[in-house]
């Protein structure tokens, strides 16, 4: 039995663009499987600043750490999207995992790939300018929810400039520089709210160009 049909048989839930899913800190009333949309996962400071986290599209299920071994939940899950969720109880998710390894393999697939970025997302908010962490950002959206068409690649699902200061770990002011930028370059160019990539090779062209090549350490 895979997760989908596992999920199949618990409560639907709908959330319109931009409704709260879950609350940091509030108990979780179950196990939250990703069936139809995008949701995002944030941190909020104490100051108000919003940092990005993750994104996660369908056959995703959260908040997986308080499943596994009871942590709380210390972050917000909002619909980036119109969402359609299963909500089951935690028990009988914790039973389904262990009757069935390979979607508990799956899940560590998906952990590890997690992981990975989580790593790489730390390097360029220590390392990378403001200017570097949109261009790859973009990338990152590109790959994710770009659709190519005669005009380049559009981002279905496009960040707003305070959504990339989230991302970037900047603030909407300064990010806002970085798309204006990109936009006098030919880089980027809008339409509505969409985002257009005209060009992803010359968008990664100028990733090269511009970012710094690091000696590694002895």
């Amino acid at each position: 039995m895979q997760a989908q049909d596992f999920f199949t048989t618990y409560t639907s839930l709908a959330y319109k663009k931009g409704e709260m899913i879950l609350r940091a800190d509030d108990p979780p009333y179950g196990v939250y499987y990703i069936e139809k949309g995008v949701v995002r996962q944030y941190a909020i400071n104490g100051s108000g600043e919003t940092l990005m986290l993750q994104l996660y599209r369908p056959g995703a299920f959260f908040p997986m750490t308080w499943v596994v071994n009871d942590t709380p939940n210390r972050y917000f899950f909002e619909a980036a999207t119109p969402v359609s969720i299963r909500r089951a109880p935690r028990q009988d998710v914790r039973r389904f995992l262990d009757q069935h390894p390979q979607v508990v393999k799956d899940f560590l697939e998906r952990l590890l790939t997690g992981v990975v970025g989580l790593w790489s997302r730390i390097e360029q908010l220590v390392l990378e300018s403001a200017y570097v962490k949109t261009i790859l950002l973009l990338l990152y959206y590109a790959r994710k929810f770009g659709q190519r068409t005669k005009g380049g690649v559009t981002l279905e699902l496009s960040p707003t400039h305070r959504e990339i200061a989230a991302w970037i770990g900047t603030t909407r002011e300064t990010a806002s520089l970085q798309v204006e930028a990109l936009k006098r370059k030919k880089l980027l160019r809008s339409r509505g709210r969409q985002l257009i990539i005209p060009s992803l090779a010359a968008l990664e062209k100028e990733l090269s160009a511009t970012r710094p090549v690091r000696a590694p350490h002895e």
